[in-house]
């Protein structure tokens, strides 16, 4: 497959069609994105064994793959990342494992954060495993945006930090293209 000059949003949400999801909805609207929701694929937890090599966690990274900036979205459960998105960065590990040809087509990719939560309330300490991560990986982490919605709608805070962000992949798309 060609690669794209589009970013790709990895939702991982309980709710396909939740609060993130109008978030995201609104970054695409406002610049050309592609989307991924993992809960439209079968994948499991991270295996010693690799006994799930099968399923459908390399079919994502494929897709991740054809990528060069990559936004993660993600609720807040509990101070942290859904139980989703977790499930999928700790299949990463298949990466440096067995598929370490994958792995190392990460570095150099670009990782941006968005949360939602149900209110104003930020938890810092929530980018903080993508932050890691993307350092480990050799991946250009450039930013956490936090949104949260007002009674149904998002908030005009957020709604400024996602015009912020779509100028952010302006610049980045510009970047790479040089």
């Amino acid at each position: 497959m060609k690669k794209s000059a589009k970013p790709l949003i990895i939702l991982g949400s309980s709710r396909s069609h939740g609060n993130t999801r109008k978030v995201i909805d609104r970054l695409i609207d406002m610049h050309s994105c592609d989307c991924i929701d993992l809960n439209d694929w079968t994948f499991s937890y991270y295996d010693y064994e690799h006994r799930n090599k099968e399923d459908d966690f390399i079919k994502i990274i494929d897709q991740l793959l054809l990528y060069d900036i990559l936004i993660f979205a993600s609720p807040i459960y509990w101070y942290s990342m859904s139980a989703v998105m977790k499930t999928f960065f700790d299949r990463i590990s298949d990466l440096l494992k067995i598929r370490k040809d994958q792995g190392r087509q990460l570095r150099g990719k670009t990782m941006l954060v968005i949360s939602c939560n149900g209110d104003s309330e930020d938890f810092p300490s929530f980018a903080t495993p993508f932050e890691l991560s993307a350092d480990y990986l050799g991946m250009q982490y450039v930013g956490y945006y936090h949104t949260w919605l007002e009674d149904g709608n998002i908030s005009l805070e957020s709604d400024k930090k996602l015009v912020q962000l779509a100028e952010v992949l302006t610049a980045l798309e510009a970047k790479s293209s040089d």
